[in-house]
């Protein structure tokens, strides 16, 4: 059974919608410093993914199980204090790391300026939706079903296109990864100012780094295709 601490601390989770507008601004704002924090570190680890891209792409699928093992130590340890913290940038550090030979490909076939205006629109969207929804203060949960079934569209058509090797089929999933992972930022912005714990700070950062690292790639397979 639950002690009347731990009991007490489940019968009230105080949700950035209910927390008084100081409680809610500082939560806020915890969650894009984070996020930005997040980011220069994915930044930094691609660079030097980059820079050792033939070791990185020498070892096959060991980067993609550690990203995966560090996603899941991520969500183990989202509510440890202090691990929580080491769990977030360890895995945007792999996560960058992990494509930092795909963004050498474009480097070495003078395909660098995509990499850019990818980079460039990333931020435009993320900054234009992030806005919308926290101006326009309409809730999106209502897309969460149909985002859900988007993304096991593109990991089954991803699974499937990994044997097919379709340029147009690829071409295809990356444009709809555009528009599902387009449409999470809006659904993630939406629950996290709606209901999340003010203390959930790390799930609330680690949602969103997902959404525009995601974005990231599917517009740069996009565009990168498109000029093919």
């Amino acid at each position: 059974m639950l002690g009347q601490e731990q009991a007490a601390q489940y019968a009230y989770v105080k949700t950035a919608a209910s927390a008084t507008v100081e409680e809610r601004l500082a939560f806020i704002r915890k969650v894009y410093t984070l996020l930005a924090a997040t980011l220069v570190v994915a930044t930094g680890g691609a660079v030097v993914g980059m820079a050792f891209a033939p070791v990185i792409a020498g070892l096959g699928f060991v980067p993609f199980l550690l990203f995966l093992g560090a996603f899941f130590f991520l969500m183990y340890a989202q509510r440890k204090p202090g691990v929580n913290m080491i769990a977030l940038f360890t895995f945007t550090a792999i996560a960058g790391l992990m494509i930092g030979p795909t963004l050498m490909a474009y480097v070495a076939v003078g395909a660098g300026m995509i990499v850019v205006e990818a980079l460039g629109l990333t931020a435009v969207t993320f900054i234009s939706l992030t806005a919308y929804v926290m101006i326009s203060k309409k809730d999106f949960s209502f897309m969460g079903t149909f985002l859900f079934a988007g993304l096991i569209i593109l990991i089954v058509g991803g699974l499937v296109n990994f044997f097919l090797q379709s340029p147009m089929m690829h071409f295809v999933f990356s444009g709809m990864g555009v528009l599902v992972f387009s449409g999470f930022i809006l659904y993630d912005t939406s629950n996290i100012i709606r209901n999340y714990s003010t203390d959930d700070y790390i799930s609330a950062t680690a949602a969103l780094f997902l959404d525009v690292f995601n974005l990231f790639l599917y517009l740069l397979s996009f565009l990168g295709l498109s000029r093919d």
